[in-house]
């Protein structure tokens, strides 16, 4: 790996640290100058004296001169000087800066994987990222890499550096496709952005940025060079300090899972030993935490804001929130969102009442640039004010909800509900919307049979024979946190659902509603998020974590009957959606899929044949001839024995490497999209039967729904389409709006994306998007029947039993919605 340095002869290095008070760059009298700052050439880290001067012996590797960054304290240019042949001196003047509390606390935004090309079309996201830290007075943004190739490194710094980020600084590190041709791999990088290791202080927190250890071309460092600077650089940093460490890539990754590494001199760098807190990297494009049970330490893995995650993350940025003893919490931040408020639960001039005579308002507000402080709500009536100033609970970071009752006064009249949004930086926004207040119009749902799987059943089918036409919502209830992928099940008149909680602060949860009201019976809290498909058999509910814990937890009472770890790893975290049948619920992906006796827990075989890829959503599938159907995203498409677990094939085909969707089996044969391309595949070989190459990406989750005509299936671009069943020729195509919060994988220019998959009931086809909306839609024709607006992403399928379809969005409400059952 290591490569030949550009011929330098090392010799003393001196300047001096001071605060440049005018701004001019170069010290004068009476300027401050700065004691104790830690100085380093790559190699030797120093303090300034009295004077605030410093004195480098320099080193044969040596390219830099920079400086460790105090706190409250920015530079002007930058905290780096490039050494040149014939400069022995080098100054740093810093500007004070008002980002941090008294205690030392403060906030910092983590990106990484932006692998932008072009300066052009990146506004929208830099824009909100530069509001939101110039009104929350964000400490620094730190990018951890894949910028990406030459034509991002180029790009990227004009879009987002601490000169159009003016309320903040911006640090960056090197991934491995940072690393590309030239006299050695860094070059480029170190020529626009400076070294590829360095600390700076915030608050009392040191953070050090290390470089990606190897990537598409090899780089001059070694991890012994990078380790043997931080030994050096820590020995300065006081035991009373916190300790971050960034890098493009997970600890374990670096050959140091203990957080600790052995210098050929035979030193030992123990990050624990100078209270390391966190590793936060990049390189898998997920939005993952995980802490590690014996030290207690974090390892954050962020996506990018631009699009979509691999493991179709949102598109957001992280923001770590770090107390005066350097502890931090995190909460995400989404891209694209400007003021956006929905009243949710009042749609098409109706809304829900309960059998009590209240009615439920459900709000799903957001912004970007500021968070939202509060909601209001008002109402009128024929020019008189029934209701004024009333506060809503805040449920998730979408979500805000109340109970309203109106007066007798109201019944029979159309009524006007306004809402109030306020947001941190001190704008407001507004929303109305009216609905007849008619107390006699509470249509019931009447549950029919259990829909136990994602689409009704573990081969995916999604039918549903009856018509259900013009929903009207009878009911809506939030859990507390967000649901992304995981659709309602419904057992015995219960709907469960399961939410995420991406930031580990204890709110996932399995939770138990009432199919007929709503009413929560019991909510079951989770270790960590479920992102994708639950289940139900025998008397117990199914779910599995991204942190590969499966859970059995009782119908009865939410109490956990039992719960088995799959030893998964740290990341990338278990995205993928879990089977039950007859007893049976496979659970896991790769070496980790495995049987399970549904009611004891114990294993029936364990998959020995192939391992998993990275984040892949897809959940598995089980035929009528005993096939299971696994997924490994940029690996393929698998097929075990449901009995034994032997791997009956693998298909590999390019078609089948970016596994996102679900398959849905048929008979013998299996419908899946993947890429661009609809495939019919057969379950027992795994051989491909047909091949449809499409005009557009399908890199969503939306499983294929088979119907006696046609083949309809969500797009990562362009909405819903349906082709005809015998020609495979487009039938008709229902373009959603663009997405609200992008998901799939590099894909911007906003998309009107649809995850979801499609239920038909009789002659509707009920499917919700990413732009918020959930859909009826005429399966002969394509057009539109029915719509509610719900202001969040619909990332789930939708669920039916009897005259009752339940939705989910991702603001963590569940809708229960009854319809008119036309047989």
């Amino acid at each position: 790996m290591l490569l030949a340095f550009p011929t330098i002869v090392s010799a003393q290095h001196t300047g001096k640290v001071f605060v440049d008070a005018n701004h001019n760059g170069r010290w004068d009298k009476g300027e401050t100058l700065m004691k104790g700052i830690s100085v380093s050439d790559g190699l030797n880290v120093v303090l300034t004296d009295e004077k605030g001067c410093f004195c480098l012996p320099g080193h044969e590797k040596e390219r830099f001169i920079f400086i460790t960054t105090p706190s409250g304290y920015k530079t002007e240019n930058a905290y780096y000087h490039r050494i040149e042949e014939g400069q022995t001196t080098y100054d740093f003047g810093l500007l004070r800066y008002d980002a941090v509390k008294s205690d030392g606390s403060h906030k910092f935004i983590h990106i990484s994987d932006t692998e932008i090309g072009e300066e052009q079309g990146q506004d929208e996201w830099t824009e909100g990222m530069r509001e939101y830290a110039a009104n929350e007075k964000v400490a620094f943004i730190i990018h951890t890499g894949d910028i990406c190739y030459v034509g991002g490194l180029n790009n990227h710094i004009k879009v987002m550096n601490s000169s159009n980020m003016p309320e903040t600084q911006v640090f960056y590190s090197v991934g491995n496709h940072d690393l590309v041709a030239g006299k050695y791999g860094e070059e480029l990088f170190e020529k626009i952005y400076g070294p590829t290791f360095y600390s700076f202080e915030v608050g009392n927190v040191h953070y050090i940025v290390t470089p990606m250890p190897g990537g598409d071309h090899a780089p001059s460092y070694r991890l012994d060079d990078v380790f043997t600077w931080m030994a050096n650089d820590l020995k300065h940093v006081g035991k009373d300090k916190a300790v971050y460490v960034f890098n493009h890539t997970i600890p374990g990754e670096c050959r140091c899972p203990d957080f600790k590494y052995t210098l050929k001199n035979k030193e030992t760098v123990d990050l624990l030993a100078h209270n390391l807190k966190a590793w936060l990297y990049g390189h898998w494009h997920v939005n993952h935490m995980y802490t590690h049970p014996d030290n207690g330490v974090g390892v954050i893995c962020s996506s990018t804001p631009v699009y979509g995650g691999i493991d179709h993350a949102s598109s957001a940025f992280r923001v770590m929130n770090i107390d005066g003893k350097g502890d931090f919490t995190s909460d995400f931040h989404y891209s694209y969102m400007d003021k956006h408020m929905v009243i949710a639960s009042i749609q098409n001039h109706q809304a829900a009442i309960t059998p009590e005579g209240t009615i439920p308002l459900v709000v799903n507000a957001y912004s970007t640039a500021s968070p939202v402080t509060k909601v209001r709500y008002s109402c009128t009536f024929d020019g008189k004010t029934l209701l004024t100033g009333k506060p809503m609970k805040q449920q998730s970071d979408f979500a805000w909800t109340a109970e309203m009752t109106l007066p007798q006064i109201a019944e029979g009249h159309y009524v006007t509900v306004i809402t109030e949004a306020h947001y941190a930086n001190g704008e407001i926004g507004k929303k109305t919307a009216s609905f007849l207040y008619d107390k006699q119009n509470t249509s019931r749902i009447v549950a029919g049979g259990d829909w136990t799987n994602l689409l009704g059943n573990p081969e995916h089918i999604g039918i549903v024979k009856d018509t259900l036409r013009a929903p009207r919502l009878a009911w809506t209830k939030n859990v507390g946190s967000n649901i992304y992928m995981s659709a309602p099940v419904v057992s015995e008149g219960f709907v469960y659902v399961a939410s995420i909680d991406d930031n580990e602060t204890g709110k996932a949860s399995l939770t138990k509603m009432e199919a007929t009201t709503g009413n929560i019976v019991w909510k079951c809290s989770l270790k960590s998020s479920v992102r994708n498909s639950i289940a139900v058999e025998s008397d117990l509910i199914f779910a599995q974590d991204v942190q590969g814990i499966v859970y059995a937890v009782k119908k009865s009472d939410g109490s956990i009957a039992w719960q088995k770890d799959l030893k998964i790893g740290v990341t990338p975290a278990l995205n993928d959606g879990l089977i039950a049948k007859d007893g049976i619920v496979y659970a896991g992906t790769g070496y980790q899929l495995t049987a399970f006796k549904a009611t004891t827990g114990e294993i029936i075989w364990q998959n020995k044949d192939w391992g998993r890829g990275e984040g892949c959503v897809a959940t598995l599938a089980l035929s009528q001839d005993n096939v299971i159907i696994g997924s490994r995203h940029w690996g393929g498409l698998f097929g075990n024995d449901a009995k034994t677990g032997e791997m009956l094939w693998g298909d590999w085909d390019s078609d089948l490497r970016f596994r996102a969707a679900t398959p849905a089996v048929w008979g013998d044969v299996m419908y899946v999209t993947s890429a661009n391309s609809l495939l019919m595949v057969e379950n027992k070989t795994g051989r491909i039967l047909m091949r449809k190459k499409l005009g557009e990406g399908v890199e969503v989750a939306s499983t294929p729904l088979v119907t006696d005509d046609a083949i309809i299936f969500g797009t990562s671009t362009n909405g819903v389409v349906a082709l005809d069943k015998e020609t495979l020729e487009e039938k008709w195509r229902f373009k959603t709006r663009e997405a609200m919060i992008l998901s799939t994988p590099y894909q911007g220019n906003h998309p009107a994306t649809v995850e979801a998959s499609p239920v038909i009931c009789g002659d509707q086809v009920y499917i919700g998007a990413s732009d918020g909306t959930l859909y009826a839609i005429n399966a002969k024709t394509g057009r539109l029947q029915w719509r509610h607006h719900m202001g969040a992403p619909i990332f789930a399928t939708v669920a039916v039993s009897g005259n009752g379809l339940f939705a989910v969005d991702f603001g963590g409400n569940v809708y229960g919605f009854v319809g008119n059952l036309k047989q």
